[in-house]
């Protein structure tokens, strides 16, 4: 109960440290999968102003770069760096290194993608096509990654249908059709934790836009 108090204020006081409390709690929510959705947690930490250690960009960029999402990871690294977190002191040449692997898993992803686009095509799920639309959304071409999101529901047997939803409403948000990402997220039912992923996204998008 007192953690959907706290998040209806959030409604109201969207406070960095009041999303600090929230988030940090969520893991420990009964049915929540936290494994499975690191990045996801790491994804709402960045977007309310939460990312407070080296560490934090580093496990991030990572775990981005692991789920086939090195773009993200980039993005992470660069705003590290722009924090003033990393590419300094002891540690700083290990960030490069880090950035420096993100841009080679940028060019592997780019020339992997068409053979990528083919097998997505053949496939008898709809997977493939999810990740394929939410990595070219954060490369970029949102309307390419809705496209894709959605060729990939329409295929079904997904894996995660829930999580393709929630997917397809960060997708939108990173295009900045908020409205769309909103309505998207409503729809995400999951009780493993993508429908409280959903339910914060909408705060933080309606937050973001006052």
């Amino acid at each position: 109960a007192e953690g959907v108090a706290t998040e209806k204020l959030l409604n109201y006081y969207p406070d960095p440290k009041l999303w600090a409390q929230i988030l940090g709690s969520l893991p420990q929510k009964k049915g929540f999968a936290a494994d499975k959705y690191q990045l996801d947690l790491y994804r709402l930490r960045l977007a309310t102003g939460n990312m407070r250690e080296t560490n934090d960009y580093m496990e991030m960029a990572q775990l981005a770069a692991q789920a086939g999402y090195p773009e993200e990871g980039k993005q992470v690294v660069d705003k590290g760096m722009a924090a003033g977190l990393l590419g300094q002191g002891a540690e700083g040449a290990r960030h490069k290194r880090l950035a420096d692997l993100m841009v080679k898993k940028i060019a592997e992803s780019k020339a992997a993608a068409a053979a990528n686009e083919k097998a997505a095509d053949e496939a008898k799920d709809g997977n493939a096509f999810v990740a394929l639309g939410l990595a070219n959304a954060f490369g970029g071409d949102a309307k390419k990654g809705v496209s894709q999101i959605e060729q990939g529901i329409a295929k079904g047997n997904l894996k995660r249908p829930e999580d393709a939803k929630l997917y397809l409403g960060l997708v939108y948000q990173l295009g900045g059709d908020s409205a769309k990402a909103q309505a998207t997220w409503k729809t995400v039912k999951g009780t493993d934790g993508s429908a409280d992923l959903a339910r914060l996204w909408i705060i933080q998008s309606r937050a973001a836009k006052r």
